[in-house]
């Protein structure tokens, strides 16, 4: 036997295996490709111009744009973004969950430079946005090919899913950033419950469990809840479809794993924000504000789908546009895709998933009736904690997930050469209905001038007409590449019209405020602020708020989220006690006096501000946080004088003449220093807001933190110098990230061994 004829060693035969997986994947690489060049073209206005902007309303400018500055401040100079100490007169950053304190694709964000404004660039910002929604249509494609769907359904369905409905419209970063992990989870999930080998099914599921951990440090917990629903259900009906004890005990297995694996790799975050919800409060607009652990009244969950929100899906701005109460996000995926969808159900019906697919999608759309359903009452009375899911209207999101991968089967099914349309067919009469009637609706005001049509209406019956002939043309056997382009072309066409994420600079300048411009316009109060002396807070005297702290490192009272630790809701009416030395007010602002002024802004001066910390001697002992309250508003009490606390104190009167002083040598989120003099044994009260996680050393030795005047911080010292070192070290954030790093890393070694054994044995058998 010669050399050439004998059987090729395994290295060999494993390096062919590779060569093949990359070739074969070549095509899908193309398409990955297409889906990038359509999410440049999609966002054409942030991406490819200067003339729009993301950045111009003041909830997105003070809440994600600048918390991911002071985030990547805080990364690029070695510090865990654990504590803020420039808002709410500091206050836990990773316990408020939207400020994804710990997703780790932010890490991508802090490779790049700010600007010359020291902030994080704009473009740079677009950027982000973009290319999150473009991972979001990677994995919806890889979804679509999980379920056997073409390339260019596939392609067809990620759009949708990432450019059009909740995810395409939804505004805020930390709810879109978790929302386009659910196709890989649901992607994980189903290969886990359709495995065959239980060590098989586990992986996947833990790999589905990672998912759903990205999704938790995304930041948008009711994003994730909605996705532990799907999972559930999903679970659920795969064990009845099963009609068998190997399907049930498969599902059970698959989703206990991914729950487990998801919790623990969600856990650095999940942690703090359960210590944080015992510790604040969450403010409901006209609802008023309650603990956050509580849970929310039925009553007040009133954001919710109307009705006629329901012809949205079709025409976006029937009913003026007005498609429910509170924060509704348009559920509106195209006229073509809409009817794709049809397609595939209809085309599509004895497929499981396909089934599963359309009750998930009415499920979410009853349940986003809100008050309106039973489905949504009666979830609510059962299901613990989904009044975490405050808005019902959000359960679109899962309606939009469904409906994107029915697109993908219904334009399979209208391509493919089985598919044949006949004038006669109950569908196209339904369709030609639809157009006839449409044609009425543009004939009759053109004939009467009544009534009136929407402009935005007409233009959705226009991309009815325009659907319908695509729709004949494809039916016809017209399959090409032309025609391909020609439904993408419509498809980006008609969701990019609806698409008003990105605002005109040109007209917000004539009609109204520009929030990023506003909080720019600061930088000259700002300077003349950093450069006051010593440690102090500013209020900011207008509504809203510029978030100068997170974007300027100014220390402050305000903040920019829905949540505010309930000893600074009690304090902040007691300005002084909180150490505001300054006030930023608007340049009309009446007041006389001002130290500082230019175009846009004042800056004054508050005279009775106690230092950022002091000494007293004498105590009052009142461990209710409400009554300790009653009793520095009493008359006469003097907080410079006398310290309300918790506990008993050993304290000392001051000795008459003798010098005392306290010296902050250090001053970081997570770490304070102060050296103390005192005569006799006091207590230092630092205008610092107590919380769990704050451990202090006095001369090297562990301290205890009093609560002193109802929510600051109080250090009991001895006579003499003594160093008193605070550092934020919590607990909840440590186990959890134990956790979290331990769920990362046990799937990974798991997923590494199996991969190289599995394309082993794959290679062998070749």
């Amino acid at each position: 036997m010669t050399l050439s004829s004998r059987r090729p060693p395994v290295v060999a035969r494993l390096a062919a295996f590779w060569k093949q997986q990359f070739l074969s994947r070549r095509p899908t690489i193309l398409w990955l490709g297409l889906l990038l060049l359509a999410t440049v073209v999609f966002y054409w206005r942030i991406l490819l111009t200067r003339q729009f902007s993301l950045l111009t309303d003041s909830e997105g400018v003070s809440q994600s744009y600048s918390w991911l500055r002071f985030w990547v401040v805080s990364i690029r100079h070695g510090t865990l973004p654990l504590w803020d100490p420039y808002t709410l007169a500091g206050h836990s950053f990773a316990g408020e969950m939207q400020t994804a304190a710990f997703y780790p694709l932010h890490l991508l964000l802090a490779i790049f430079p700010l600007n010359r404004h020291g902030l994080l660039s704009p473009n740079l910002y677009h950027c982000w946005f973009a290319f999150t929604h473009f991972l979001g249509a990677c994995f919806m494609f890889a979804l679509a090919r999980e379920l056997k769907l073409t390339r260019f359904a596939a392609f067809l369905a990620g759009i949708c899913f990432s450019l059009g409905g909740f995810v395409g419209r939804v505004p805020w970063p930390h709810m879109f950033e978790s929302s386009i992990w659910l196709p890989l989870l649901f992607l994980f999930f189903l290969r886990a419950i359709s495995a065959l080998e239980t060590r098989r099914a586990v992986l996947h599921s833990a790999i589905a469990g990672l998912m759903l951990g990205l999704s938790i440090l995304a930041g948008g917990m009711h994003v994730v809840i909605l996705q532990v629903l799907v999972v559930l259900s999903a679970g659920a009906y795969h064990a009845f479809a099963g009609e068998s004890r190997a399907a049930w005990r498969r599902a059970l297995l698959a989703t206990a794993v991914l729950l487990i694996v998801g919790f623990a790799a969600g856990a650095v975050q999940l942690l703090p924000s359960m210590e944080y919800s015992q510790q604040a409060i969450r403010f409901l607009g006209r609802a008023g504000a309650l603990p956050a652990a509580e849970t929310i009244p039925y009553q007040d969950l009133s954001d919710a789908l109307w009705p006629n929100g329901f012809v949205a899906m079709l025409i976006p701005q029937a009913f003026n546009g007005v498609a429910g109460s509170g924060e509704v996000i348009n559920p509106y995926l195209g006229v073509f895709p809409l009817l794709l969808a049809v397609l595939g159900i209809n085309g599509n019906w004895t497929h499981r998933w396909v089934r599963y697919l359309t009750l998930l999608a009415i499920a979410g759309l009853l349940y986003s009736l809100g008050a309106f359903s039973l489905l949504h009452g009666v979830l609510y009375a059962i299901v613990p904690r989904l009044w975490m899911a405050r808005e019902p209207a959000r359960a679109l999101y899962v309606v939009d997930f469904a409906a994107a991968i029915l697109v993908g089967f219904g334009l399979d099914s209208l391509v493919s050469p089985a598919f044949r349309l006949r004038a006669s067919t109950t569908l196209n009469r339904i369709l030609a209905g639809i157009v006839i009637a449409c044609g009425a609706g543009f004939l009759v005001p053109a004939l009467y001038g009544k009534p009136e049509l929407n402009l935005w209406v007409s233009f959705s019956i226009l991309l009815i007409f325009l659907s319908y002939a695509l729709f004949l043309y494809v039916a016809r056997g017209n399959t090409g590449r032309a025609a391909r382009l020609l439904v993408v072309a419509l498809v980006l066409f008609d969701l990019s019209a609806f698409d008003w994420t990105a605002r005109n600079l040109l007209d917000l300048s004539r009609t109204g405020v520009n929030h990023l411009d506003r909080l720019l316009s600061t930088r000259g109060a700002v300077a003349f602020l950093q450069s006051r002396p010593g440690l102090f807070r500013v209020e900011v005297g207008t509504d809203p708020k510029p978030n100068i702290a997170d974007s300027f490192a100014i220390q402050t009272t305000s903040a920019a989220g829905v949540t505010a630790p309930i000893d600074f809701v009690r304090l902040r009416v007691h300005p002084q006690l909180l150490n505001v030395r300054y006030r930023l007010a608007p340049a009309a602002s009446a007041e006389p006096g001002a130290l500082y002024q230019d175009a846009g802004w004042k800056v004054y001066e508050k005279s009775n501000a106690l230092p950022r910390a002091w000494l007293v001697h004498a105590a009052i002992v009142e461990p209710s946080p409400e009554r300790a309250l009653a009793q520095i508003e009493s008359p006469g009490f003097d907080p410079a004088q006398t310290a309300v606390l918790d506990d008993l104190a050993p304290l000392e009167p001051p000795l008459q003449g003798a010098a005392e002083s306290v010296t902050f040598l250090a001053f970081e989120p997570n770490h304070m220093e102060v050296d103390v003099v005192t005569a006799s044994k006091g207590m230092l009260v630092i205008s610092e807001m107590v919380y769990p996680g704050w451990y202090a050393a006095v001369n090297g030795q562990p301290a205890r933190i009093h609560r002193a005047d109802a929510g600051l911080r109080g250090i009991a010292l001895p006579a003499g110098q003594s160093r008193v070192t605070l550092r934020y070290a919590p607990r909840s954030v440590y186990m959890g990230g134990a956790l979290t790093l331990l769920a990362f890393l046990a799937v990974g070694v798991a997923w590494s061994g199996a991969a190289p054994h599995a394309a082993k044995r794959t290679a062998l058998d070749s």
